[in-house]
């Protein structure tokens, strides 16, 4: 039995909530990041978006990855889902690939674009292409404006 399922069992007793599995993994990721790195992080509710019922299926992957041992990967999930065309893995790829500004992504990130490609696949589109320009990159190989032919 998954963390989905002792969560949802939880939820029938009355003694949890939504999210609980979650939430608990939140809390592993916390006490392994240092305290200078915590106060860089913004954990955002997820209540409206990668708990919510209509994204159940979204949510039970994220079970699935939360439940596999460490070190995680993407691309280990078994069946994945595909939205707009992009599994959890083409996600996170896609999101590293782009923006050398960021260092790590935990799985309700990833997750939680999963549900953005659903409800707002245009924004989300957006976000996944992101390149820093030249002025927060750097003018150089990688950056925007470079990689446009802006600079020689």
């Amino acid at each position: 039995m998954g963390c989905y399922e002792n969560e949802q069992r939880a939820i029938a007793e009355g003694t949890g909530r939504r999210g609980d599995a979650a939430r608990a993994y939140f809390a592993e990721i916390d006490a392994q990041t240092s305290e200078e790195a915590s106060c860089l992080t913004h954990r955002p509710d997820y209540t409206k978006t990668l708990f919510a019922s209509e994204n159940d299926d979204i949510y039970q992957e994220l079970c699935r990855y939360i439940d596999m041992p460490e070190p995680r990967f993407f691309d280990r999930v078994e069946n994945p889902i595909s939205i707009e065309g992009f599994t959890a893995a083409d996600v996170y790829k896609q999101l590293m690939a782009n923006n050398q500004r960021v260092v790590a992504l935990d799985g309700a990130a990833v997750y939680n674009m999963l549900v953005k490609l659903r409800t707002q696949p245009a924004i989300a589109l957006k976000v996944m292409g992101f390149k820093p320009t030249c002025y927060q990159n750097g003018c150089g190989k990688g950056g925007a404006d470079f990689e446009a032919g802006l600079y020689d």
